[in-house]
């Protein structure tokens, strides 16, 4: 589903449903919370901004496995929650006995929930409801407006065996993540009104939530890839494909894992390969790259490569950022060649609503195969040096291996103004605000860093 609005429209939307929130709600700003349990779309965004408008802290879920332990351990005010799982959190509350809740539902209640409500004395409110009782200003002190050092949100994520972790973020770490994010891209041809974005990362994350804040501040279009959501289910499976998304948005910038960029780069080429042409002109290309040239508007583009992307939606693609897992180094060619355009490779860590680490844009010191092939490199690709309001640093570092020519390797620590505060007693700080990221990495010469796996912490420092 698509909006199209202006700033000053969703400035009032913002104004009025926070005042609907407060109000309809009796929620105290600086010490009331409300739990997400949306899809991505209009109505989750302008919710988690009208509620931090008004100094109460919107609490995300990376995933719906975290819902009892962040029930038991950060009862909420109350939820805002998607219309299909309304029933399955019913149950799930009485049990649990919730009665006197507020439920703002987004989208329609039917006679078995309101039954259910009834009985279990959980109060159920639709979401447009909120929206009409906001009427008029709200009329906040001066003391409970938000400052920048407020709390804006706390995310919740599992570690990598499955244990809940919180971290909060205030209204600076947000608005440093969009100044961060905007490094990701060539100065010369930096983000604009004009441009529209397509996001692979759920706002249910910190980072997907930082692009969705980039899109905001730069006036540029924006939507996100259905189904990665908290409700994804397997019979969503065919519907989840980066090629329907982009073929409805026809994005210029696209936020995308680095598996689904190999997808989409590999149809462009199949497609090229129908052209008499294709072996010749990847050749051009592939030289072109090997001595550090990017263009998209070459003859062999207009002539081979061109139509290729007009047929998956690509053709006003001018950037891309890939996150969220390791990049294959084979296939980085491929890609380079298929789209013609910056690609810029993200770090991205729960702690954080920016990337950690992130690559320069027209960075093509890559590990280009010497052919078209698809060997396989076991030399991990870097993912570039600190980003802009990270800062990272390696302890553990082994004198033995810096003695012996080798690059550094240790336990990667970050902070900065990006980064968030970890709620959870179990995540030990280092001194001066430095946090465990968990990995383990090594930085090369050029300042550059590779993550290399987990770092297995039993102790604190």
């Amino acid at each position: 589903m698509y909006f199209q609005t202006t700033n000053a429209e969703l400035q009032n939307r913002i104004t009025t449903l926070g005042a609907g929130f407060v109000r309809k709600l009796d929620l105290a700003p600086r010490d009331s919370s409300v739990l997400m349990l949306l899809d991505d779309s209009f109505e989750y965004l302008t919710s988690v901004l009208a509620l931090s408008a008004c100094s109460v802290t919107p609490i995300t879920i990376s995933h719906l496995q975290l819902l009892n332990p962040v029930l038991s351990v950060h009862p909420p005010s109350a939820i805002i929650v998607q219309s299909r799982f309304l029933h399955t959190l019913l149950e799930q509350l009485a049990d649990e006995k919730e009665a006197g809740l507020h439920l703002i539902v987004v989208g329609e209640i039917d006679d078995l929930a309101r039954s259910h409500s009834l009985k279990t004395g959980i109060n159920l409110i639709p979401w447009t409801d909120i929206l009409e009782s906001g009427g008029g200003p709200l009329n906040l002190s001066a003391a409970d407006l938000p400052t920048t050092n407020d709390v804006f949100m706390i995310s919740y994520y599992g570690d990598e065996i499955g244990q809940p972790k919180a971290v909060q973020f205030t209204h600076q770490n947000m608005t440093a993540a969009v100044v961060s994010n905007r490094a990701l891209f060539s100065v010369s041809t930096p983000l604009s009104g004009s441009d529209r974005i397509l996001s692979s990362f759920s706002m249910n994350t910190p980072f997907g939530m930082g692009v969705a804040f980039q899109a905001l501040w730069e006036g540029a279009s924006f939507s996100v890839k259905p189904n990665i959501g908290l409700f994804k289910t397997e019979s969503d499976k065919a519907e989840d494909s980066v090629f329907a998304a982009i073929a409805a948005s026809r994005p210029t910038i696209l936020y995308v894992q680095p598996s689904e960029l190999d997808s989409l780069s590999s149809s462009v080429l199949a497609t090229a390969k129908g052209s008499f042409l294709y072996t010749l002109a990847w050749k051009r290309k592939m030289g072109a790259l090997l001595e550090g040239s990017l263009s998209r508007t070459t003859p062999w583009d207009r002539v081979v490569f061109e139509d290729a992307r007009v047929k998956w939606s690509l053709s006003d693609l001018r950037s891309v950022v890939t996150a969220g897992e390791p990049s294959d180094p084979s296939t980085q060619a491929i890609c380079s060649i298929a789209t013609s355009v910056p690609i810029a490779r993200a770090h991205i860590h729960p702690l954080s609503a920016s990337p950690i680490l992130a690559s320069h844009p027209l960075d093509l010191q890559r590990h280009f195969p010497a052919t078209g092939g698809s060997r396989m490199s076991k030399d991990p690709l870097h993912v570039g040096p600190p980003a802009p309001s990270v800062e990272v640093k390696l302890v553990g570092v082994s004198e033995n291996e810096i003695d012996a020519g080798n690059d550094p390797r240790g336990e990667l620590l970050i902070r900065g103004t990006s980064v968030g505060t970890p709620v959870s007693e179990s995540t030990v700080p280092y001194p001066d605000g430095w946090l465990p990221s968990g990995e383990r990495a090594i930085v090369q010469s050029n300042g550059t860093f590779k993550v290399i796996g987990r770092q297995r912490r039993t102790t604190g420092p």
